[in-house]
């Protein structure tokens, strides 16, 4: 958030709009295990909104399988301090071995970042997506 303005009327409490400005977030390379898995990113004053995670058959991947939409929180979360998207083992121990996985990141922008994981045993490889 960049700023805070306040409006005031007749009646009522006053309103907040907080005011924030932001590039589109980039992702970055990175490899880990299924213990520990976090993907660098410039959030670039962007938060994120939630992660769809999909096979290349289009059938969602991660613990809520019937779905693509994933559970902030419980199979990734942002770091915004430290700079990272983190996937939890839970997540990551549930994807098919060997198998790429698309995340595809909605922010609350409205901007949409591809990533893709793949599992290699106690592995995980991710590869930010153009």
């Amino acid at each position: 958030m960049n700023a805070t303005l306040q409006a005031r009327f007749s009646s009522g409490v006053p309103w907040r709009i907080d005011v924030t400005t932001y590039e589109p977030p980039v992702l970055a390379d990175a490899t880990g295990t299924t213990g520990a898995f976090a993907a660098p990113v410039q959030f670039r004053g962007d938060s994120l909104a939630t992660m769809e995670a999909k096979y290349a058959d289009g059938t969602g991947a991660g613990p809520a399988g019937w779905t693509s939409y994933q559970q902030f929180g419980t199979s990734f979360a942002p770091d915004y301090d430290g700079g990272t998207l983190d996937l939890t083992a839970d997540f990551l121990h549930s994807l098919k071995d060997g198998v790429p996985v698309t995340l595809t990141f909605h922010f609350w922008s409205g901007t949409i970042v591809t990533y893709e994981v793949t599992r290699s045993g106690d592995e995980v490889k991710g590869t930010a997506v153009s």
